[in-house]
C-alpha cells in the first residue's frame, strides 16, 4: 500500500530529523554545545551524524516513496539554507560552529533523498573531521578566556597562531577548497546532481558560499584585528590540547590521499570542471566578501539597513517564540486541564468514597449494642446470603420453574 509506506517512510525520518539538528528540531545542538568541548567535538562530530547514518542505512526502504524522499530533500534544503544564513548572525562561539553542523546533516538529507548514497557518507566523514579540528581550535580560547562572545575577540592571531594555523585547516577543509575533503565531498554530490536536479546544485553552491563567509566572519572576529580587553591576556592553550589538534590538522590535510587510496576520489580525465569552478568560485567569493568586512578596517558590529532582517536571523528565524505560542502554549493549556480533572473529577470520587465511609462507620456505630443475639442473627443472615448467591445456578432454575 502506497500510503502505508510513505506513512512509514515519513515516520522513520522524524528520527534521524531530530538527531541531525534539522529544522524546526535543531534547538538542542545549540543548548547541547554549551557543555564542556570534549563532549561538544563527540556532539558536533559523531553524535549527530548517527542519524545521518541511519538515514544511508535505511536509503533502500525510502526509495520506495518518492513523497518521502521529497519531503527528505525539502527538510535538507531549509536547514542547509536557513542554517548557514544565522550562522552569520550569531556571536557566540560555540553556536557559530553548531549552526554549521546542522547545515551539512542537511546536505546530506538532500544527498540521501536523491539516492546519492557514496555522497553522503562523505559529507559525513569530511564534516566530523573538519568540525572536530573547528570546536578544538575553538576550545583552547574558551578554555582560558572569560568570555565567549565572538564581538568581544580579537587579535589572536598574534598569540595563538598554533590554533588560528588549525582553524584556518578546519575551514579550508569544511568548504569546497580543493584540493581537502569537503571539496571531494560537495563535488560528488552536486556532480550527480547536475543533470537532473540543477536547482539542488544552485543550493549547495550557496550554502557553500554562505558556510565560507560564516567561517571566515568568526575567523576575523576571533584572530583578526587588534587585542581587545578580553582577549590580550589570552595565550595558546597547554600542550594536552595543542598536540591532538596538531595530529587532527595533519589528518584533515592528508585526508584526500585517503580518499585516493581507497579510490573515492574521480578521474581527472572525467571531472566535472563546471561543478568544480562553481565550488571554488563560491568558496572564493564568500572568503572575499568576509575578508572585507571583517578583516578589514570596516567598523564593527556590522549592522544590515535592514533590522528585522537581522533580528530574524540573530533570533533564530524566531523557533523559540514559535515553538512557546504553538507546542508549550497547547502543553500548557492541556496541563491546566488535566490539573482541573485531577482536582475536581478524580479527587472528587476519592473524597465521596471517604465521606460515604465516614458517614458509614458514623451511622453503623449505633447499631453496635452489645446483644450477641443480634450480632448472631446478623452474621446467620450474611451466611444465608451468600449461601444462596452461591447455590442458586443450582436449585434457582427449579425453584423459578416450580412458581411459574
Amino acid at each position: 500500500d502506497p500510503t502505508i509506506i510513505t506513512l512509514v517512510c515519513l515516520g522513520l525520518i522524524a528520527g534521524p530529523m531530530g538527531k541531525c539538528a534539522q529544522f524546526p528540531l535543531h534547538l538542542w545542538l545549540d543548548e547541547a554545545m554549551e557543555g564542556p568541548i570534549p563532549s561538544t567535538i563527540l556532539r558536533s562530530s559523531v553524535v549527530v551524524a548517527r542519524g545521518a547514518w541511519v538515514l544511508i542505512k535505511l536509503q533502500p526502504v525510502f526509495s520506495l516513496s518518492p513523497v518521502a524522499a521529497s519531503v527528505m530533500v525539502a527538510i535538507g534544503t531549509v536547514t542547509a539554507i536557513g542554517g548557514a544564513l544565522i550562522a552569520i548572525a550569531q556571536i557566540d562561539i560555540k553556536r557559530c560552529l553548531s549552526y554549521s553542523v546542522s547545515v551539512y546533516m542537511g546536505l546530506v538529507f538532500i544527498a540521501v533523498g536523491t539516492r546519492q548514497n557514496e555522497a553522503a557518507l562523505l559529507l559525513v566523514l569530511t564534516h566530523a573531521v573538519s568540525a572536530a579540528l573547528l570546536v578544538m581550535s575553538t576550545g583552547g580560547i574558551v578554555w582560558n578566556s572569560v568570555t565567549q562572545d565572538v564581538t568581544q575577540l580579537g587579535g589572536l592571531w598574534s598569540r595563538r597562531p598554533i590554533s588560528g594555523l588549525a582553524f584556518i585547516v578546519g575551514t579550508l577543509g569544511l568548504i569546497g577548497f580543493p584540493p581537502l575533503g569537503s571539496f571531494w565531498a560537495l563535488f560528488k554530490l552536486a556532480d550527480g546532481l547536475w543533470a537532473a536536479h540543477p536547482t539542488l546544485v544552485g543550493i549547495i553552491i550557496i550554502v557553500n558560499g554562505l558556510t565560507t563567509f560564516s567561517l571566515t566572519r568568526e575567523f576575523g572576529l576571533i584572530f583578526g584585528g587588534k587585542p581587545k580587553q578580553m582577549s590580550e591576556r589570552s595565550p595558546e592553550a597547554i600542550w594536552l590540547m595543542v598536540l591532538p589538534m596538531v595530529i587532527l590538522s595533519g589528518f584533515v590535510l592528508h585526508l584526500p590521499l585517503v580518499l585516493q587510496s581507497l579510490s573515492l576520489l574521480p578521474d581527472w580525465a572525467t571531472l566535472n570542471k563546471d561543478v568544480a569552478l562553481l565550488l571554488i568560485w563560491s568558496s572564493i567569493f564568500g572568503c572575499s566578501i568576509s575578508s572585507i568586512i571583517y578583516l578589514g578596517n570596516i567598523p564593527k558590529p556590522i549592522r544590515l539597513p535592514w533590522q528585522g532582517l537581522q533580528n530574524l536571523f540573530a533570533y533564530d528565524f524566531y523557533t523559540p517564540k514559535l515553538y512557546k505560542i504553538t507546542i508549550i502554549f497547547g502543553v500548557a493549556q492541556l496541563s491546566k486541564f488535566a490539573d482541573m480533572l485531577d482536582k475536581f473529577v478524580i479527587d472528587g470520587i476519592v473524597n465521596s468514597v471517604g465521606l460515604f465511609s465516614l458517614l458509614g462507620g458514623e451511622g453503623l456505630k449505633y447499631s453496635n449494642n452489645g446483644q450477641t443475639q443480634f450480632y448472631a442473627l446478623t452474621v446467620l443472615l450474611g451466611v444465608g446470603v451468600l449461601g444462596t448467591w452461591l447455590t442458586w445456578p443450582f436449585w434457582g432454575v427449579h425453584l423459578m420453574k416450580f412458581i411459574f
